[in-house]
């Protein structure tokens, strides 16, 4: 139960950010950058602990989980891509 809400938690600041970073046009504020480096690094731990653990199951639930890490990776990069945009030339 843990773990599902800390993936919805992070699925749902994921799309606050989205929406954040579409809805701006004149770049991030120092708190919304900072939110999604904060965002960013809570993305990378989850990712990082997924990625040794078994998984065991039907395929169903192996599915699922590597549908989960796709959904994590793309999140990420979508804020990576979001931060690198917003970078001082």
């Amino acid at each position: 139960m843990k773990k599902a809400t800390r993936t919805i938690w992070v699925g749902i600041l994921s799309a606050l950010a989205l929406l954040t970073a579409c809805f701006s046009s004149k770049g991030l504020t120092k708190a919304e950058r900072a939110r999604l480096i904060k965002e960013r690094d809570s993305i990378q731990q989850v990712l990082e602990r997924r990625e040794g653990a078994s998984v065991y199951g039907t395929p169903e639930i192996i599915q699922a989980y590597g549908a989960e890490n796709k959904r994590l990776r793309h999140q990420l990069d979508s804020i990576n891509q979001i931060l690198g945009q917003d970078e001082p030339k």
